[in-house]
């Protein structure tokens, strides 16, 4: 048995870069690219059945939760899956929190992929079986899987394998209103996190035994790895299950998607997450992006991590140019992998000018070289500075001007401040 274990491709746009071939969006581009290559080459390793664990999509801003895709993203993904559609091979893709709706008014954006063949959506808790069964098509007949979410009758062939489901967790659905308002966020987490435990000891009691069980979910496990483009989930007071309390209910594999990051968090039972199949900011650099290969045989699941061909991002100072010993004015820089995106903030007394090092990254084989000239640091802290006429979100951001460190997540944290402060005064979701 094979499996791919994929999650959190979040096709959509970040920045105004256009892809040279298409005219859209070059982040939404590269991120598309990444998850065809993951379905072809998992076919191409004889993937039975893909397993996708949420976050199809993303918006065009920077928010954790929800989006509305644009009918060229439905596309995309659709383009993404068609390999695997056209042969039948099953795809099971749970809600995770970018899929999510925004408000209870409306309907979340998997719904869009409802009535697909071979595509199975699953927007709450839920088991799946699956089975191997001789199929036709186009006069040819062969043996294919399916998914079927009714319990399987005493008289009719057990199934080969098991899938608990446990997408993202809607509070809305978790809690009650008049009970959410009367606890802090870490009261709500720890109520959320039982709540889902709870969903996990009812999937767990479906097991059939003696038949492989898989738990795929959407979530933040306490001891996982968050990584910097991920650090919003910790200081957003985010849902999270306890390794040890989930480990504990049997599963034979725990295969989660939400931190972008590929990573195991624990070894026996495996659990663990694919990370995402390209990188969705510098938060991410250093990041081996990819897809995992799951095969079942005589002594276990045996998983193999496969990268994509996902595009490098590097951060460069300005120690790293020279003028060139040719004879010449020219400035080169050093090495870097072709195709990457490059950023680079040039200190204000520093000999570099922005035009010098962008022509010499861009020579290097750039994509895309994102340079800035620093501030004097009188002219910073002037910019920066934080009044009481400014709105929470104008405070915050002149705030993280003076903190580096954070500006990979800067919009993110914006945007999480805006939808708090809107909750807390009556005008937001959470």
């Amino acid at each position: 048995m094979i499996l791919c274990h994929t999650a959190d491709w979040e096709i959509g746009p970040s920045g105004d870069r256009l892809d040279r071939e298409t005219g859209l969006n070059a982040a939404m581009m590269d991120r598309y690219r990444c998850a065809r290559f993951v379905i072809e080459d998992a076919l191409e390793r004889g993937a039975q059945i893909i397993l996708h664990a949420g976050d199809l999509w993303r918006g065009a801003g920077e928010s954790a939760f929800g989006c509305r895709p644009t009918p060229t993203q439905v596309w995309l993904a659709r383009q993404a899956f068609g390999p695997a559609l056209e042969r039948g091979v099953p795809i099971v893709i749970i809600l995770g929190n970018h899929d999510a709706a925004r408000s209870p008014a409306e309907k979340h954006a998997l719904d869009l992929l409802h009535g697909i063949e071979a595509l199975t959506v699953i927007d709450r808790p839920e088991m799946l079986w699956a089975y191997q069964r001789f199929w036709e098509r186009d006069a040819d007949l062969s043996e294919r899987w399916f998914v079927h979410a009714a319990r399987p009758a005493e008289s009719y062939p057990g199934p080969l394998l098991q899938l608990a489901l446990l997408p993202y967790p809607n509070a809305g659905l978790l809690l009650r209103d008049e009970e959410a308002r009367k606890l802090d966020p870490g009261q709500r987490n720890l109520l959320v996190r039982e709540k889902m435990m709870d969903c996990l000891r009812g999937l767990a009691a479906q097991r059939i035994e003696g038949v492989p069980c898989l738990l795929l979910v959407h979530a933040a496990f306490d001891t996982a790895e968050a990584g910097k483009q991920n650090s919003l989930a910790m200081l957003s007071a985010e849902w999270t299950l306890n390794l040890h309390e989930v480990a504990a209910l049997g599963f034979d594999l725990v295969l989660a998607g939400h931190y972008h990051r590929h990573q195991t968090v624990q070894e026996s039972p495996w659990i663990g997450y694919c990370g995402s199949p390209e990188a969705t900011g510098f938060g991410e650099q250093g990041e081996a992006k990819g897809y995992i290969d799951w095969q079942s045989g005589p002594n276990g699941w045996e998983g193999q991590f496969i990268e994509t061909p996902y595009r490098r991002l590097v951060t460069l100072t300005a120690e790293d140019f020279q003028v060139r010993d040719d004879g010449s004015t020219d400035v080169e820089c050093e090495p870097i992998p072709e195709g990457a995106i490059v950023r680079l903030e040039i200190p204000a007394a520093s000999w570099l000018t922005v035009e010098d090092a962008r022509r010499a990254i861009e020579a290097a084989g750039a994509f895309e070289a994102r340079v800035i000239k620093g501030r004097a640091e009188t002219q910073r802290r002037r910019e920066s500075a934080v009044s009481s006429e400014m709105s929470a979100a104008e405070a915050l951001r002149a705030w993280l001007e003076t903190k580096p460190d954070l500006h990979p997540i800067a919009d993110a944290l914006v945007t999480e401040a805006i939808r708090v402060e809107g909750a807390l005064g009556g005008g937001g979701t959470t």
